[in-house]
């Protein structure tokens, strides 16, 4: 009988909190959604802010939350992230956008690996080897604006790869952006996205869905200087809220950003303090630099670090 190779212990605890990426090789349960790796947030930026991402327009990252706010960049935008979790899992992504075919055009790219993992037997009994994992994503993106309102898509090649077994899908996203309300005489941004439609992933004789995810959120400058924003996230049955703040200050020839934010998802499991999220950016001319910071509890720091250039 051929020998099953389990995800164990800490590992475990850490994918499936920090990254909802719970199959194991061999040992998912048919229908279970895959590729979980696709709901983790990009950009060090939008995560500092809790992940509160889909009203925002105007920075490339918006192709990993909104397609729609893509249509707002004005000039061409490179953005690359790395972030570092626990039990050597990182998670790097590049980010690429530009005005071009009468809105803006897009593409970017997203790794995460989580190393080498002690292999076990399906009594749990651990095994001398070791086998990697490691998840992938292309996309493209286009979007166009029209006067207050936006329209976007991205089109995915999505693949897998545990040991020596690899699976492959496609799929797509699509996102609307509305920038025309003004309460208060404020700008304010409402976006809705759905992300993940797309073909069923397949491990050997397992059938697994995608993670679909609808983002419904708005972001509003209350003062100068100041933008909250919050969203409300439906997936696999369950509803999430996410919210955070940005308060940016102009000191010289620098921008100053400190940012704050609150996510749900981890709550029950590791407690309130698992939902803050703290992060800080300086711009300087055509460069950007942006950090964020996520405690999960007992299990750790996790970080994120961005580098942005326009040309």
């Amino acid at each position: 009988m051929a020998q099953k190779k389990y995800i164990t212990g800490k590992v475990l605890v850490a994918l499936v909190m920090l990254c909802r990426y719970s199959y194991a090789f061999a040992g998912s349960a048919s229908g279970t959604s895959a590729y979980q790796f696709l709901q983790l947030g990009v950009g060090a930026r939008p995560a500092a802010m809790g992940e509160a991402f889909a009203g925002v327009s105007g920075d490339v990252n918006a192709v990993y939350w909104n397609p729609a706010g893509l249509a707002r960049i004005e000039r061409l935008e490179l953005s690359m992230t790395h972030a570092v979790w626990l039990q050597d899992i990182t998670y790097s992504n590049i980010a690429y956008g530009r005005p071009a075919l009468g809105g803006a055009i897009g593409a970017g790219f997203n790794r995460l690996s989580a190393g080498d993992i002690q292999k076990a037997d399906n009594t749990g009994l651990r095994l001398a080897e070791n086998y990697t994992m490691s998840d992938a994503m292309g996309l493209v993106s286009y979007a166009r604006g029209w006067g207050s309102l936006a329209l976007g898509a991205n089109l995915k090649y999505i693949s897998s790869h545990i040991e020596e077994e690899r699976m492959c899908s496609y799929a797509a996203d699509m996102g609307a952006l509305y920038s025309g309300f003004r309460p208060w005489g404020r700008k304010l941004g409402v976006g809705l996205s759905v992300q993940n439609v797309g073909t069923k992933a397949k491990y050997v004789s397992e059938e697994n869905t995608l993670p679909v995810i609808i983002r419904m959120g708005g972001a509003l400058e209350l003062v100068k200087g100041l933008l909250v924003a919050s969203d409300l996230n439906y997936s696999e049955k369950n509803v999430h809220i996410h919210s955070g703040a940005e308060y940016t200050h102009t000191l010289g020839a620098l921008v100053l950003a400190a940012r704050a934010g609150y996510k749900d998802e981890t709550v029950k499991e590791l407690g309130a303090l698992s939902g803050l999220t703290a992060g800080m950016g300086i711009e300087w001319g055509h460069y950007r630099l942006d950090y964020a910071w996520n405690s999960f509890t007992d299990l750790g720091t996790t970080y994120r670090i961005s580098l942005g250039i326009e040309f």
